[in-house]
């Protein structure tokens, strides 16, 4: 027989191992995509699109002033609140660099930019 050897069998005959998808198996067992898209999964908060990221720009800036400015209560709090504040320490900014976000102008433009929330 000839051909590699697959951890399930036998060396195929005619070359390297296929996936039942029809994709070949690439180093370590890996199946390459073929045609298909691959979406990389990766932790941190999605950026919304549309609508929700306006909606998510105005939560960025209550959590920024809450931060900064003035504590905003949980009640409240915008139904996004959480989830920009989660974004904003996935930037890493410190207290200072927010503090000049917390009014419209450059650094508040840098922070959505950062963010992936720009227009």
């Amino acid at each position: 027989m000839s051909g590699p050897r697959r951890a399930d069998g036998p060396a195929h005959p005619n070359g390297p191992a296929t996936h039942p998808n029809g994709s070949a198996a690439g180093p370590g067992g890996a199946t390459s995509p073929g045609s298909r898209t691959i979406i990389p999964l990766m932790p941190g908060v999605a950026r919304p699109r549309g609508e929700r990221r306006v909606l998510m720009r105005e939560a960025v800036i209550e959590v920024v002033h809450h931060l900064v400015l003035k504590t905003v209560p949980p009640q409240e709090r915008s139904p996004l609140f959480d989830q920009a504040r989660d974004l904003l320490t996935e930037a890493g900014w410190g207290l200072d660099e927010l503090f000049e976000a917390a009014e419209e102008g450059p650094a508040r433009s840098a922070l959505f930019r950062a963010l992936g929330l720009e227009e």
